[in-house]
């Protein structure tokens, strides 16, 4: 009996993994690198394997200390397996993405059956804001995946192996990696009165592991770059970001609504069954989704991506009144969404700035090239170049190759090519000063 439930749960897993390369991976390598995250992402990643070094991150010659180090390491690898091209600079997304469906799948058989299990994986799949995140060149998905795991192994109570997990998470991000999965956790514990479990989560050898796993890369370039560097990762990206003492991507409180509505755009029927039936045994999942969610509507400054770790534990209230006629229909549109998506990517791609610009910049490798006032990091990767933003067209050099964007008029410039961008549309031409 057990192998005969051994069988049909690889066979699940086999499932999970051939949808989930339909859903997170095929197609990445249609759109060119975009700007700003994903160019500077991969040109700090690039840049370490060229200069051989995998500490000190740098985008356009000049130190990134945004992020820390995993999704550059990860991609690097990628780099070398497969070459330097989009599929290559994607997949560490994509089989994140994959790595979080098989996740979403484990929690749901551990609390209910193979078929609610199941189902919500193939939810998870179908939210569509997925299918963005999974196929770009960022951390966010590699976080949410380690985050994921480090809470699945607590509840498993695997506590030297989820906190290994969390080690990873906070060098994919940084402290919020290590923070959410380990206050749901503890708080779930703590409010359920399970004081005894709540406390298993301060494994002595499992913390230890975490620092030695986390704290190395943080620690050189503390004492590298001293308080420029912990000022600039630290308080401002973390603690600044969240009170919002620096505004930078400043949203209302209800920002996530329209999110959510736009990722379960295949599910908001549902909704109406998980409102009129809730169950308690789901009161975990609802916990964990409303904790992630409240905790970034609560924060100043706001990113879409931002709430991808309440996703599993959406997924699973979803696929909990999710029937299997209802997958097969919301399957079967997503496969309809997908190829539109495919071929709309494709044709946009050949409307498009950046292969038309990288195609003249490296027959002209020899030519100093400019940004005016907007910069697009895309360009940066592709040529290898140190690309300065000038924001006075005074101080452009007569005969410079410049790249601006429309709305950023500039005259006295022999255009060689334009095309769009997500941000505008853009130019490239040669500067010439005014007689």
């Amino acid at each position: 009996m057990r192998i005969n439930i051994e069988s049909q749960i690889k066979k699940d897993i086999g499932i999970i993994l051939i949808f989930s390369f339909f859903a997170f991976i095929f197609g990445n390598w249609i759109l060119s690198i975009t700007s700003p995250d994903e160019g500077k992402n991969l040109d700090a990643a690039l840049n370490m394997l060229e200069k051989k070094n995998f500490i000190v991150p740098f985008y356009n010659c000049e130190y990134r200390f945004e992020k820390p180090p995993l999704f550059y390491w990860f991609t690097d690898f990628f780099f070398v397996l497969f070459g330097v091209n989009e599929f290559s600079a994607r997949i560490v997304s994509g089989l994140s993405a994959t790595g979080l469906a098989i996740l979403t799948y484990l929690f749901g058989l551990r609390f209910f059956d193979r078929q609610k299990a199941l189902i919500s994986a193939i939810v998870f799949m179908l939210f569509i804001h997925n299918w963005f995140e999974a196929r770009a060149g960022v951390p966010e998905m590699l976080l949410t995946f380690f985050m994921t795991l480090g809470l699945y192994l607590f509840f498993i109570e695997r506590f030297t192996l989820g906190w290994i997990a969390l080690g990873f998470a906070f060098l994919a991000k940084g402290p919020v990696g290590v923070a959410l999965p380990g206050a749901i956790y503890f708080l779930w514990n703590i409010f359920n009165k399970n004081y005894k479990n709540a406390f298993k989560i301060f494994n002595f050898k499992g913390i230890l592991l975490f620092f030695v796993i986390s704290l190395p890369w943080y620690l050189l370039l503390i004492k590298e770059f001293g308080y420029d560097y912990f000022y600039k990762f630290f308080l401002y990206e973390n603690i600044y970001r969240f009170t919002g003492s620096k505004k930078i991507h400043s949203y209302p409180f209800w920002y996530y609504f329209p999110v959510l509505i736009g990722a379960t755009l295949l599910f908001l029927p549902i909704y109406i069954k998980v409102l009129r039936n809730y169950t308690k045994q789901l009161n975990f999942f609802l916990f964990w989704f409303l904790f992630v969610f409240l905790f970034y509507s609560i924060a100043k400054n706001k990113l879409h991506h931002y709430i991808l770790f309440s996703y599993p534990a959406l997924a699973i209230l979803i696929g909990y009144y999710t029937s299997k006629r209802y997958i097969k229909i919301a399957t079967a549109i997503a496969g309809i969404i997908l190829v539109a998506l495919f071929a709309g990517a494709y044709i946009y791609e050949s409307k498009r700035f950046i292969p038309k610009a990288v195609e003249i910049l490296k027959k002209n490798d020899n030519k100093p090239v400019v940004f005016y006032k907007k910069e697009l990091s895309a360009i940066v990767f592709y040529t290898r170049k140190c690309i300065k933003k000038i924001d006075n067209k005074e101080q452009i050099p007569d005969g410079t190759f410049v790249i601006f964007r429309k709305k950023n008029k500039l005259e006295n410039v022999e255009i060689l090519t334009y095309g769009i961008e997500p941000t505008g549309k853009f130019y490239l031409g040669i500067y010439k000063k005014e007689e």
